[in-house]
């Protein structure tokens, strides 16, 4: 099974994104305005998390449909 280059990048970024995330949930705020700096950098963390599984997920599925087709086309020959 051939890995695309684009997805394993994504799948990179996505552990250094999940360990960001641990770094900053176990981060303990000084003040208010540390809740708040710590609160706005989870949030911006986990979308840009959920939009790398997003591209992952299509790709993964791009590349499943393309190798069912290829298949499909090799039985049908």
């Amino acid at each position: 099974m051939e890995i695309n280059e684009k997805v394993l990048k994504l799948k990179v970024r996505a552990e250094e994104i999940k360990e960001q995330l641990a770094y900053w949930e176990e981060y303990p705020p000084v003040n208010n305005m540390g809740k708040w700096a710590r609160q706005t950098k989870l949030d911006k963390l986990q979308k840009e998390l959920s939009k790398i599984q997003r591209d992952i997920d299509f790709h993964d599925n791009l590349y499943l449909s393309n190798e069912i087709y290829k298949q499909w086309k090799k039985d049908a020959l």
